[in-house]
């Protein structure tokens, strides 16, 4: 399965074929980690990093000692509920501090650095999210906007991280959004919008202080569904 695209990106795709063409039903379960790695020729990280997102847009749930099982067929995000967020007070801040240190550091070498190319990524990636009007679109695109300020940096060291962990910064962006049943979709897209322009602009730290402040705002608004 080896091409430019990353494997598990790859296994992921195939995988979720199979369950969008009925091939793994709902209830089925799927074959193990060490199964997988074997069919596919692939390291079993890149298994266990397709299953995450797969879980992570609900596709698939995974039970401790049992394995892993399909849940839906169709596309599905985790919807912004208390039986849903798998996300602790400590792990939102794990990911803040991984976002700091990552994607400030990122904003910052594409505003003295960056290409036409990059804020024309960066803007793609707006447009979808501006448009985006389900929970898989609207995470996507999420997804694709700041992978496109890590991609900003020509930092082959910070893109690598990113795709090592994608499935983690997915599944926290997508459960950060929800399927908008607080209704925060318009008030995030227009952040957003306020830091496209400001990295369009070359201001770094205008465009940080804006995600500064949507990280405390975000725990406010979601703290309560935090598991414990």
């Amino acid at each position: 399965m080896e091409s430019s695209k990353l494997v598990s990106d790859e296994l992921y795709e195939h995988m979720l074929l199979l369950i969008r063409n009925k091939e793994w039903n709902v209830g089925d379960k799927l074959p193990s980690e060490n199964t997988i790695s074997k069919e596919y020729n692939t390291s079993r990280v890149s298994v266990r990093t397709a299953l995450h997102k797969l879980q992570a847009l609900g596709y698939i749930v995974t039970k401790p000692g049992k394995g892993s099982f399909v849940a839906s067929n169709s596309d599905a995000v985790p919807a912004l509920d208390s039986t849903v967020i798998d996300l602790s007070a400590s792990d939102y801040k794990y990911m803040i501090q991984l976002r700091r240190a990552l994607e400030f550091t990122s904003i910052r070498i594409l505003c003295s650095e960056g290409t036409d190319e990059d804020i024309a990524r960066l803007d793609k990636a707006y447009k979808a999210l501006e448009a985006a009007d389900t929970a898989k679109a609207y995470a996507d695109a999420d997804y694709q906007f700041h992978y496109s300020m890590i991609c900003g940096s020509h930092n082959p060291v910070f893109i690598q991280i990113y795709d090592t962990f994608e499935a983690t910064i997915y599944k926290y962006l997508a459960e950060m959004s929800g399927d908008n049943l607080d209704n925060n979709w318009d008030n995030a897209k227009r952040n957003h919008r306020m830091i496209l322009d400001a990295i369009s602009e070359r201001d770094p730290e205008k465009a940080i202080g804006i995600i500064e402040g949507t990280f405390e705002f975000n725990y406010n608004r979601l703290s309560k569904y935090f598991k414990h």
